[in-house]
């Protein structure tokens, strides 16, 4: 690796629902034409859906699905990373890590004696629901409490969305920190600015947690924490649990066709139980295919390019009913 000289890199941490994929996107459409950049993504569940929702034509997407990248091991990290490195020779690299994880492990492998030369840490960027500050389900949170300690730049990415007191909690959150931030903005639709990041990283920032991550406790894996269940070649369907969530995903053949609006109630139904935290995926719906990407706030709907099966994702916070679900889903089709 020592052809590869301090390639610019960028960590963009932040909880289920932060917004973290839609800040990236906005990001890649900023992306001068000149410059090779390549995106690494690590998702909780196990189908991965985030590298279907940033797919782009001039960017490369590497995927590391099924837990947080220092759980998942650092061995798959350096894996990945330097086949991009290697094969594509990127003038930038960002990493989304799962909003389930702690980036501190992630920040020293990439600062570590391997990497250290390689890559150029920027500023980490850590992203949150304002709305979620209300609710000590978050705020109590130590995986989201050292994601935000650990932040340069704090962002409160849904500003349409928030209340005067949604603002006024973010502001007063964010001037908590021992450490003052670099920058703390709120943006609507987590439109980050180019030059952002190119702002240096402070290597001097204190956890409230740093036993996590130091054990194989502090993510409660347990064996069997990936069950592939009820499958045939045009309906798979996966679980998987850590750290006290759920997750359960389904990859369905292409040619099977959903109802647009079946889907929507279908989600919105499991949305309103309050158990189901997160839902993403890509649908072939009636007369196109659809990107969802939606939490207990905010129900957002797209077009998305054609894939050659549908995926879709739920987290919940609790243990899930994968029969009720899995029915409720095969319900929608048409």
């Amino acid at each position: 690796m020592t052809t590869y000289k301090n390639i610019p890199t960028n960590i963009i941490s932040g909880f289920l629902g932060a917004g973290k994929t839609t800040a990236i996107q906005s990001l890649l459409k900023q992306k001068p034409e000149s410059e090779i950049w390549a995106v690494i993504v690590n998702e909780f569940g196990q189908i991965g859906i985030d590298g279907a929702l940033l797919k782009n034509d001039d960017v490369e997407i590497k995927e590391i699905a099924g837990g947080c990248l220092c759980c998942v091991g650092s061995q798959s990290l350096s894996v990945g990373l330097n086949q991009i490195i290697r094969s594509i020779k990127p003038q930038r690299i960002i990493i989304e890590p799962t909003g389930l994880g702690h980036p501190a492990k992630l920040i020293d492998s990439l600062t570590g004696e391997f990497y250290q030369t390689v890559l150029d840490l920027k500023a980490v960027i850590n992203l949150l629901d304002a709305r979620q500050l209300s609710d000590e389900k978050y705020t109590k949170n130590e995986i989201f409490i050292d994601q935000s300690n650990l932040a340069d730049i704090l962002i409160a990415s849904k500003l349409d969305t928030y209340s005067e007191e949604d603002k006024q909690l973010f502001t007063d959150y964010a001037m908590g920190f021992e450490s003052p931030k670099l920058k703390v903005v709120m943006v609507e639709q987590g439109r980050l600015q180019l030059d952002w990041l190119d702002l240096p990283r402070s290597q001097n920032r204190p956890v409230a947690y740093p036993e996590l991550h130091n054990t194989n406790q502090a993510h409660q894996h347990v064996d069997g924490a990936c069950d592939i269940v009820a499958n045939n070649v045009n309906w798979f369907m996966v679980e998987g649990h850590a750290n006290g969530y759920f997750s359960v995903g389904w990859r369905v053949a292409g040619e099977s066709v959903f109802s647009k609006q079946k889907l929507h109630s279908f989600i919105k139904n499991a949305l309103d139980t309050g158990v189901i935290e997160r839902v993403k995926g890509v649908l072939h719906v009636e007369d196109s295919w659809i990107q969802i990407n939606s939490t207990r706030n905010e129900f957002q709907v797209s077009i998305q390019t054609e894939l050659i099966y549908s995926i879709l994702e739920f987290i919940s916070s609790q243990s899930i009913n994968l029969e009720s679900l899995d029915s409720g889903l095969k319900e929608c089709r048409i």
